[in-house]
């Protein structure tokens, strides 16, 4: 949640950072601010969207070749200018904005009570503790430093100091990266911000915090600033990725890379992931929202192709959930590599000796650092909030390790390998059918309430069906096993109800159609995404294959039914409300 930005160089600093919250936007956007050092630190924000309060406030006017910005998600304070970021001390001279929560802000404001605070939030204690600090050390690093391990929680923090030249930067469990320029510095809190300007990186650790000057960084321990030598990394793709290509919306033109990212995903090596998981008698695929539900279809590849158990956990409960040791493998499945719940989960476990792998698609993550072993997924940017490429990216990976364990284990897996040869064909051809799902979607998809069933393999499919609907729709959707609809929930069924049924193949195709009549005869409509017509139902047929790659092949139908619904009620696609792309607060 957030997005920070930073530029120190030659360059005018204001429209530099007005690009690079553009391409954070889709981390927080419900305001947003800047601040360039000239002569002082001038600071310009509101509430809003970056591009409206950036005419309005005229970012673009501030003078200056240093300074930092923010976009941001509210966790504390309101949604208004006072809240927005940056945030200065008493004196103006210190500009702080910050991702993350400060858990201990109360007791901090309590003991700087001196100060004068303007908003509600979290971030500002920073501001004023820094100088608190300085009246005592002289010193600003020092004073930096010092107010660093006084602060409690979670933290990526960009400062400004009116009468030095440098940027100053920290973090503990939230995003940050430096983008190494010739002649300019910049910072972020992913790649996005700066990647049209270098193609070269440094993450900062947790525990740290980094000086920046228009030639070099310096990295150092928050708690004993003992120097910490780094060399950046290289960046393999380009920001043009990261454009729409023509398509209304991000999240469209995500939906439909789909057969390439899927491809370049089971070209993945996953044989260290593959040897560790043999290994382990105990495995848990743990993650979050999208991930979670990639991690759930482990369960049943894992039994259906190698026999071998392996149990999917929600990160934010596995610590309370589970037993974990030295005999324990955890695979964190997580897009960003930042998600807070899934970094928690594998930090627990590493603390039990646990060993810990990593499914994620952003190189140099924390995620990938925490890990003893990462397989990238290879997605590439997805910038709409709603995960879609990834997911799907996800599921290869993991069907992919299933498949070459199975292998090991002397499972006969070569009729399923055949089928995921052919994956992106079938998926194109799913992609093929857009305008009728469009007509699907905008002509049945008017009511008040949604189920998404499915048995077996899919019902984690139907889990995210619905997730993807409440996401960009706002419309209630829930996703269940087909056999607990008779179990209680049937008695909602009535005319207000859509139900989207995921027919699998063999027994679990005659199943979900005994399901679907119990529906219909309670006056329930159905629209079922299959392989083959359904009676009585508006039917999405999509190719014939094995039900172990109708995971892979369902997901553009039931992202494009979200799709469309959200556009047909005019929600912001992209952008949905109350939502992050990256999840790093608790």
């Amino acid at each position: 949640m957030c997005g920070i930005a930073g530029y120190i160089g030659k360059r005018k600093a204001s429209e530099i950072l007005l690009n690079s919250l553009r391409r954070l936007e889709y981390r927080g956007y419900d305001s947003c601010g800047i601040a360039v050092l000239n002569e002082k630190i001038e600071v310009r924000k509101d509430a809003g969207f970056v591009d409206e309060v950036s005419k309005k406030e005229r970012f673009t006017e501030l003078k200056g070749s240093i300074g930092i910005a923010h976009t941001r998600w509210a966790t504390h304070g309101n949604v208004c200018k006072e809240n927005a970021h940056p945030h200065l001390d008493c004196s103006g001279e210190i500009a702080v904005v910050h991702n993350g929560i400060i858990s201990n802000f109360r007791e901090l404001k309590e003991k700087l009570n001196n100060h004068k605070f303007r908003s509600e939030t979290d971030t500002e204690v920073v501001a004023h503790l820094i100088e608190d600090k300085l009246k005592k050390y002289k010193n600003f690093e020092k004073a930096f430093r010092e107010a660093l391990k006084e602060v409690k929680g979670t933290f990526a923090l960009a400062v400004l100091y009116s009468r030095e030249r440098k940027i100053y930067c920290a973090r503990k469990e939230s995003p940050l990266l430096i983008g190494v320029g010739k002649g300019e510095m910049f910072l972020g809190s992913d790649i996005s911000s700066f990647l049209e300007h270098t193609n070269l990186a440094v993450a900062l650790e947790d525990g740290e915090y980094a000086i920046l000057d228009e030639n070099s960084y310096y990295i150092r321990k928050i708690s004993s600033a003992e120097d910490v030598f780094r060399e950046p990394f290289k960046i393999d793709f380009s920001i043009e990725k990261a454009e729409k290509g023509g398509y209304a919306h991000y999240m469209l033109k995500e939906i439909f890379e789909q057969p390439e990212t899927v491809r370049n995903a089971l070209s993945v090596d996953v044989g260290e992931l593959v040897d560790l998981i043999d290994k382990y008698d105990r495995v848990i695929f743990t993650g979050a929202g999208t991930s979670l539900h990639a991690c759930m279809h482990a369960e049943y590849y894992f039994k259906r192709l190698a026999d071998k158990f392996v149990v999917a956990v929600d990160s934010s409960e596995l610590a309370e959930k589970c037993v974990v040791d030295k005999r324990t493998l955890v695979v964190g499945v997580t897009q960003s590599g930042e998600t807070y719940d899934t970094l928690s989960a594998m930090k627990f476990a590493k603390k039990r000796n646990a060993k810990i792998a990593s499914i994620v698609n952003v190189v140099g993550s924390t995620a990938t650092r925490l890990a003893d072993v990462s397989i990238l997924q290879g997605s590439g940017l997805e910038i709409a909030v709603c995960a879609t490429k990834t997911f799907t990216s996800q599921l290869a990976i993991i069907l992919k390790t299933a498949l070459e364990l199975g292998k090991i284990y002397g499972k006969d897996v070569s009729s399923v390998e055949r089928e995921l040869s052919n994956i992106s064909s079938y998926m194109r051809e799913v992609l093929r059918k857009d305008k009728e799902i469009k007509k699907v979607a905008e002509e049945n998809f008017t009511k008040e309430n949604y189920f998404y069933i499915a048995r077996g393999l899919l019902l984690p499919s139907a889990l995210e069906g619905a997730l993807k609907l409440k996401e960009i729709t706002y419309m209630h959707a829930e996703g269940m096993s087909a056999g607990l609809l008779k179990h209680g929930t049937i008695s909602l069924i009535d005319e207000r109800f859509l139900t989207i049924a995921l027919i699998g193949t063999g027994e679990n195709r005659k199943k979900v159609i005994s399901n679907i009549e119990e529906i219909k005869a309670r006056g329930g409509k159905v629209v079922a995404i299959t392989t083959k017509e359904a009676e009585n139902c508006i039917n999405i047929v999509v190719p014939d294959a094995r039900e172990e790659i109708l995971p892979l092949v369902y997901a553009p139908v039931y992202q494009l039914l979200a799709y469309y619904t959200a556009v047909k009620l005019g929600r912001n696609v992209d952008k949905p409300r109350a939502l992050a792309k990256s999840v790093t607060v608790e």
